[in-house]
């Protein structure tokens, strides 16, 4: 799991007055449920750049970085944020391979 989606969890949760499952969720994490990533050098330049191109459109830094680290990366994103996710291209012709859930996933 990226780390600016965690903070973005944390901070859903909390703003709908669920303190206890936004603990809940970073122990999860904590025990290794999930493991948090952060975007080197690179993955957070290219949602910078990113950011500068699509300044309009709303999408914020933790889309971004989840964007970006999927393309360094070659990797699904798990999200219902088509919106966001469809409005941002790296080139022509591009799209972001989306998932709504992890049964989605291609066998390997």
């Amino acid at each position: 799991m990226p780390w600016p989606v965690f903070v973005e969890v944390d901070l859903l949760l909390r703003a709908r007055g669920h303190q206890a499952a936004a603990v809940t969720f970073g122990r999860a994490l904590l025990d290794g449920v999930h493991q948090l990533q952060a975007p080197n050098d690179a993955e957070l330049g290219l949602a910078l750049d990113l950011a500068d191109r699509y300044a309009d459109t709303g999408v914020d830094l933790p889309d971004l970085s989840v964007m970006a680290m999927a393309a360094f990366r070659r990797a699904w994103v798990l999200t219902w944020d088509h919106r966001h996710f469809r409005s941002v291209v790296l080139r022509r012709g591009h799209h972001w391979d989306l998932l709504v859930e992890e049964a989605e996933l291609p066998e390997a």
